[in-house]
């Protein structure tokens, strides 16, 4: 039996998987030659050599030693962003408590890295556990996505993955300690006020959204019901994720367009486990397969034994597929920015860094043009955190080499040859997780 306490606790070993020595690397000036530069901000594809040193883009190489990479005009793409993710492992469709993979945060961080995912928002993690894991993660130059670390979610009562904020000086307190920590963003919960992240008040939203706008500290509101993301987007939030019932209102689309408001729609969270459950097909998804274990995909082949907290998730989920995807569709269509939130970790079905593919497989079939597709899972998250991503001379050298247009379908994002963070090279094999290996039983 694996619980989810476990996975917290275990303490993965990873190497180094980018080949050379940092040192080594950063002496050297790396020159990307012969690729189609997907440039997702200007909507244009071109071709460019791209010149790194020091795990960025430079304009002209510096150092005396340059190494060449290849790319026989293979696409090149800013790596992956995704807003919302527990980097517990992956969640069978049972309890838990009876069966999760087990994985530690560098773990998870290192299949988002595979999948071609650098950045990952995570949600509803305790700070202390994930500070000490990412110190000896970074200690130790393990190969793994970037953790964009919010700490837990405010809501409206201490819980699992959740801090209480029931009054305004408990919101300023939360607020005053995050900021201290340089979070690089804050999840708040204007949910209902049951379920695994109850939502807080409208005075303690009022005073949370407010302060945050004045350290200029994006919020990411958890809302289920497009009343209460009205609120928030009045209030001042900078994200509105979830998946409310029925049509978004065109009153609230053109609210959050002109307050810039980027939406999350919970697409892969909601909508996975329906087309999942015993769908053979998918389950033997060579795409998948690599980093999930037999007996969690096994576990989705049949709806009998879901587990009785999924099953919410998914009566909603088969109800809303339609009107949802619709309203995600009129809310790109005026210009809202849509960012990828996977919920990888959190519900079954979203699986580390295979779910931010699944989500964009949903944009698509949303119908989003191919540049708003592509900016969801790059520039637009980015741009949540302040941050602009892309081969100019400055930005982070940390790349997505396709060996297909992904412009033509988001099947072609799942053609990687490379992924690079950082200026190099990840060896996708070795973040890998060992599926072959039994758990130990005295």
């Amino acid at each position: 039996m694996v619980t989810r306490k476990l996975a917290v606790l275990a303490v993965g070993w990873l190497t180094w998987s980018c080949g050379p020595s940092a040192r080594s690397e950063d002496s050297e000036a790396l020159v990307l030659h012969g690729f189609q530069l997907v440039d997702v901000e200007t909507r244009s594809v071109r071709q460019q050599d791209v010149v790194i040193e020091n795990g960025v883009v430079t304009a002209r190489p510096t150092r005396a030693k340059r190494r060449v990479i290849e790319g026989h005009g293979r696409y090149l793409l800013p790596a992956l962003w995704d807003l919302k993710a527990s980097l517990w492992g992956n969640d069978s469709a049972l309890n838990w408590e009876v069966l999760t993979q087990q994985a530690n945060f560098t773990q998870c961080l290192g299949f988002q890295l595979y999948y071609g995912v650098a950045h990952v928002g995570v949600f509803a993690m305790d700070r202390e556990w994930v500070e000490r894991e990412l110190k000896r993660a970074d200690a130790l130059e393990l190969a793994a996505a970037e953790p964009l670390y919010p700490d837990k979610v405010i809501g409206r009562k201490a819980d699992f993955g959740c801090d209480e904020a029931r009054d305004v000086a408990g919101a300023r307190r939360l607020l005053d300690d995050r900021a201290q920590h340089g979070v690089p963003l804050i999840t708040i919960s204007y949910a209902g006020p049951t379920g695994p992240t109850p939502g807080v008040s409208r005075s303690v939203l009022t005073e949370l959204l407010s302060r945050a706008g004045g350290r200029h500290l994006p919020a990411f509101v958890l809302a289920d019901d497009w009343a209460g993301a009205a609120e928030a987007v009045e209030l001042g939030a900078s994200v509105i994720y979830g998946l409310p019932e029925g049509r978004m209102p065109d009153a609230l689309i053109a609210s959050m367009l002109a307050r810039g408001v980027a939406f999350a729609p919970a697409l892969s969270g909601f909508l996975e486990l329906n087309r999942l459950l015993g769908n053979d097909q998918a389950l033997a998804d060579p795409f998948l397969t690599p980093t999930v274990t037999g007996p969690v995909l096994d576990s989705y082949r049949s709806e009998r034994t879901l587990w009785k907290e999924w099953r919410p998730v998914l009566a909603q989920g088969r109800a809303r597929q339609a009107v949802s995807l619709e309203s995600v569709a009129r809310a790109a269509q005026a210009g809202v920015h849509i960012v990828v939130a996977s919920d990888a970790g959190w519900v079954a079905a979203a699986f580390q860094g295979y779910s931010n593919h699944a989500a964009q497989a949903w944009l698509e079939r949303a119908g989003l043009d191919a540049w708003s597709r592509l900016a969801a899972a790059t520039i637009w998250p980015a741009a949540v955190v302040g941050r602009r991503v892309g081969f100019e001379a400055g930005q982070s050298a940390d790349f997505l080499a396709l060996d297909a247009d992904p412009r033509e379908a988001a099947q072609n994002l799942r053609e990687i040859a490379w992924v690079m963070r950082r200026g190099r090279l990840a060896n996708r094999e070795k973040l890998l997780p060992d599926l072959t290996r039994g758990l130990y039983r005295p």
